[in-house]
């Protein structure tokens, strides 16, 4: 009888141990989801930190970017140039929204960034014309999200 009682709560205390690990789990996986989620949001600030400190740091560039804005023609170094820089401007809104269709980044943080990107698509020129003639580069969620930006904003 005693070795049967012993049994039981051993038993008791095993099962009382794997579920302590179980909720220890689930509390570590929320958290993990957590900073993977503010990670997330600092790595797209901060992407976005850089295109502008580099704008503003360069005011051969500012003047440079401000003739793509317009459409203006550019000599092929320049072009190159702002080729470049759309293109990069182009991938990191690309992964912005991938992060954002992931559920890695918070979609009141993504409902901002698209109302500023329709925004920037609706000014720059350069940007539109540029994914116009790229957007075999990107994938196709990126350019149906691109696509009715352009379609209920009007951008043209």
């Amino acid at each position: 009888m005693n070795l049967d009682r012993l049994n039981r709560w051993m038993t008791l205390a095993a099962n009382i141990g794997v579920l302590a690990g179980i909720i220890f789990f689930a509390f570590e996986l929320r958290q993990n989801t957590m900073t993977s989620r503010l990670q997330a949001a600092s790595e797209f600030q901060g992407s976005f930190s850089e295109i502008e400190f580099f704008i503003a740091q360069s005011p051969e560039f500012a003047e440079l970017l401000v003739k793509g804005r317009t459409g203006a023609e550019v000599n092929g170094a320049d072009q190159l140039r702002l080729t470049v820089f759309y293109g990069n401007v182009l991938r990191t809104w690309q992964n912005t929204y991938f992060l954002y269709r992931s559920k890695a980044l918070d979609k009141n943080i993504w409902q901002g960034s698209q109302t500023r990107l329709t925004q920037i698509l609706k000014e720059d020129r350069g940007l539109l014309m540029h994914w116009r003639n790229n957007k075999s580069q990107f994938s196709s969620d990126f350019n149906k999200m691109i696509g009715s930006i352009i379609l209920e904003s009007d951008v043209s």
